[in-house]
């Protein structure tokens, strides 16, 4: 099989596994909805930059 066939099912579940962290995660709406649209579209970039900052992101409990 071709390198791409790995790549692109790479990107297809971190970005699926990323949808589910935000679904999943303590955010405001809006912070969620950014970050699903981000997500969705930058492809490969917008879940790797989700995952791996999203300690330092925040979550709605702060701004409650």
């Amino acid at each position: 099989m071709n390198i791409w066939v790995f790549v692109g099912v790479f990107a297809v579940a971190v970005a699926v596994y990323a949808m589910i962290n935000i679904l999943l995660a303590r955010f405001s709406t809006n912070k969620k909805m950014l970050w699903f649209a981000i997500v969705v579209l930058v492809p490969v970039l917008g879940p790797l930059v989700y995952l791996f900052n999203r300690k330092n992101i925040g979550t709605s409990s702060e701004e409650v």
